[in-house]
């Protein structure tokens, strides 16, 4: 295997359930949710403008890329390996801005999904 140049790579990690495929939580490994609209563009643009686009799951890998193939995106990596990235995009994460009071207001107001009626999943923490 080619050894990666992560300097000169601009790699954007991409979650795959509810990002690239709609998820509405774990239903097993065989469910694999519609595409969720605009995703298969925003893939094909940053692929467009230099970026490399990879998924990042912890999802079988043979399921996602046979996914990807039926939905007609773009070949692109898939991995469970958290890779230097200029970015990565995931429908259940807080920023951290280095203030630990900051992420804990944060905490109690998070949405677990973006689909669904917020869960306050936090409230006493």
């Amino acid at each position: 295997m080619k050894k990666r140049n992560w300097q000169n790579e601009k790699i954007v990690s991409i979650d795959f359930d509810g990002v690239i495929s709609y998820y509405t939580g774990w239903e097993g490994t065989k469910v694999l949710g519609a595409p969720i609209k605009g995703a298969k563009e925003f893939v094909k643009s940053l692929i467009k403008k230099g970026f490399t686009p990879v998924i990042w799951s912890t999802r079988n890998k043979k399921q996602i890329k046979e996914w990807l193939k039926e939905n007609n995106f773009p070949a692109i990596e898939i991995t469970n390996k958290k890779y230097p990235s200029v970015v990565y995009i995931d429908d259940r994460c807080v920023q951290f801005n280095g203030n630990f009071s900051d992420l804990t207001k944060s905490l109690k107001k998070y949405d677990i999904y973006w689909r669904k009626k917020p869960k306050k999943i936090f409230e006493d923490f």
